[in-house]
């Protein structure tokens, strides 16, 4: 929970920072990738990210995550 409090930012604050870097992802991008691997805390309809999480979301390709989900769901 430190992390949360001391690092926790919205996804349009995470896109911000990303674009300091030469990054352009939109916030709606972020939400959906965060969404799919589950690497994200809410609170109501306030969605926050760890830096922790931003750079998980960043290492796992799109196509991981769905086969995760596939694996899931098989069981």
């Amino acid at each position: 929970m430190p992390d949360l409090l001391s690092d926790g930012q919205t996804p349009e604050a995470w896109s911000e920072e990303l674009q300091g870097f030469g990054v352009y992802v939109s916030p709606r991008l972020i939400r959906s990738k965060a969404h799919k691997t589950g690497q994200f805390y809410k609170l109501g309809r306030l969605m926050l990210l760890t830096r922790k999480q931003i750079v998980s979301l960043i290492e796992c390709p799109a196509d991981s995550a769905r086969s995760r989900e596939s694996q899931i769901l098989r069981g």
